[in-house]
């Protein structure tokens, strides 16, 4: 597990999601709806009780952690990350319907690289996308990120950073 996440963009405040944080249940059903679901896992799409929520964060935090972003206040998405080996995580982001088209994706995404490269000298990072989802892929290019292989209909990409 991954220490406590803080950081904040010019848009954004991010912090590790707090499982107990009322409300929390609603809001992840009420973010992930089909159209923000329809190129993400697919039990992201299916997360439509308190049992189901839980059973999505059981496996997420299993693996890693979440980071809860928002933009004044509200919340605007949230951050995945998975540690792999030493220095290598995979990495992924939802955004909520609201935001998308502000570039938040990007940002969020630098503060993430920017915050988990400040502790290492190297750092790879893995991020995964359905090849069909052309507003990701661009994400993941102006960030840097280079097509590595393609694996069970997952485009993966990575991105080699340093400090």
């Amino acid at each position: 597990m991954l220490e406590s996440m803080t950081f904040q963009t010019d848009h954004l405040q991010a912090e590790t999601l707090d499982r107990t944080r009322p409300g929390l249940h609603e809001e992840i059903m009420a973010l992930f709806t089909d159209k923000v679901s329809r190129f993400l896992p697919p039990d992201c799409g299916q997360l439509r009780t308190q049992d189901d929520v839980e059973q999505w964060l059981d496996r997420r935090l299993n693996l890693g952690s979440i980071v809860r972003l928002t933009r004044a206040g509200e919340l605007a998405g949230y951050l995945f990350v998975f540690p792999e080996a030493a220095a290598q995580y995979r990495i992924g982001y939802v955004i909520a319907e609201p935001y998308w088209g502000k570039g938040l994706a990007t940002e969020a995404m630098q503060g993430l690289i920017k915050h988990l490269t400040h502790s290492a000298p190297q750092v790879q990072f893995i991020a995964g996308i359905d090849p069909v989802n052309a507003a990701s892929r661009k994400v993941l290019e102006k960030l840097g990120f280079g097509y590595d292989h393609t694996q069970a209909e997952i485009d993966y990409y990575v991105l080699e950073a340093s400090q």
